[in-house]
């Protein structure tokens, strides 16, 4: 009997690795689409137009090393000969149209959904990283400006202090920056001395 997943199971199964897109081992897709692994590899090599290498790949040995704390956990067996085949959201969409089950055409949709909502994910991660980095530039562009006006003035510490809204902490913190990227000569007079800089 096969066992119908959900979408929180299949992303369970969903992996990543440095510059690969999220992919499915074949093992582990196999058993969502209730077919063995050796039926999907067939597929593959009777349908190689289907499967190009950005839907269907074989990791590289470095890749298998990372991932083989979840292929020990399996009944995936390390061959050195044969890397684990495995599937991108493509390739898995692309699979269930060659397996031409009804478990597959059910079990297709629930792939599908878990992969993009994956991806959705990380989109929004993706946008809210950049929105942060954007806010933190902005700030320390302002920062960085008025530091840099103070230090042509000839201002210490304190007067840059009064005469701004950031707590003096920040400020002092901001003048080491400027000055550990050369953009200032030296930091401000009045400054605490900076115990980590003299280690």
């Amino acid at each position: 009997m096969t066992t119908l997943f959900d979408i929180a199971g299949v992303q369970a199964r969903i992996f990543t690795l440095p510059k690969r897109p999220p992919f499915m081992i074949a093992p582990d897709l196999a058993e969502v689409y209730g077919k063995r692994t050796k039926d999907l590899a067939e597929a593959v090599s009777r349908n190689p137009d289907r499967f190009p290498e950005d839907f269907c790949f074989r990791l590289t040995e470095a890749e298998e090393e990372q991932m083989w704390p979840h292929f020990a956990a399996t009944s995936l067996k390390k061959r050195a000969d044969v890397r684990p085949l495995v599937f991108t959201h493509a390739g898995a969409y692309a699979l269930s149209a060659v397996l031409k089950t009804p478990t597959a055409a059910q079990v297709s949709v629930i792939v599908h959904r878990a992969f993009a909502a994956m991806e959705a994910q990380a989109l929004t991660d993706a946008r809210f990283m950049l929105a942060k980095l954007r806010s933190d530039v902005i700030v320390k562009k302002q920062i960085y400006s008025r530091i840099r006006l103070a230090a042509d003035e000839g201002w210490d510490i304190d007067r840059l202090w009064r005469e701004t809204s950031y707590p003096k902490h920040r400020l002092e913190s901001a003048v080491r920056e400027l000055v550990a990227m050369r953009i200032l000569a030296e930091p401000l007079a009045g400054m605490q001395r900076d115990l980590f800089a003299d280690a």
